[in-house]
């Protein structure tokens, strides 16, 4: 059996267990690829230092960027979890043993603490009841009482309850205290 015919046959079998029928999952991931994808997943891969990478990576940030109305700042990629990302904002973006104020409405909240504790900062906790969002007059109180706190941590959609924080009303109290403000929008970007 000749290298083509024997990848058919596996992709089909694979096909057989992972797509069995149309699915609609409505989690963060992992989800069931289309079989479309798949195909492309074999394709051979081309170095990250290459003309073609540096093409892609160009055309995927600039997309990114329109579809997610960036019109300030960066749009970075992160070849990682929802996790790595937390961990990245937080070692690049707070001194070590600085304070970080997490709020904390369900699982991810608590993640986001956990990425603070274990990466040498001071997490001091705003936290909800499961169901219930962080109020912009909660976060105002938050931050006066710590001024110390170099940036505030958000889940914008907990994908447990479904809670969505008003991101842009909070976002805008920690712009006030002068705060940087780490956003995970595993689940709701681009909703």
């Amino acid at each position: 059996m000749n290298q083509e015919r024997l990848n058919r046959k596996v992709i089909d079998e694979v096909q057989k267990i992972v797509w069995p029928r149309p699915l609609k999952l409505f989690t963060a991931g992992p989800v069931a690829c289309f079989p479309e994808v798949l195909e492309v997943m074999k394709l051979q891969m081309f170095s990250h230092r290459s003309k073609e990478y540096r093409e892609l990576h160009k055309d995927t940030v600039e997309r990114l960027a329109k579809f997610v109305e960036a019109d300030e700042g960066v749009v970075i990629l992160f070849p990682s979890s929802g996790t790595g990302v937390m961990e990245a904002s937080v070692r690049n973006f707070v001194s070590l043993g600085g304070s970080v104020l997490t709020t904390i409405i369900g699982e991810f909240g608590s993640r986001y603490r956990e990425v603070v504790e274990s990466n040498g900062r001071r997490a001091i906790t705003l936290e909800k009841d499961a169901g219930e969002p962080v109020f912009p007059e909660e976060l105002d109180e938050a931050l006066r009482k710590h001024p110390e706190v170099e940036a505030v941590t958000i889940t914008y959609n907990e994908t447990s309850t479904g809670v969505l924080n008003p991101l842009k009303e909070l976002a805008e109290v920690a712009k006030k205290h002068g705060k940087l403000v780490f956003v995970d929008a595993v689940s709701a970007m681009g909703a």
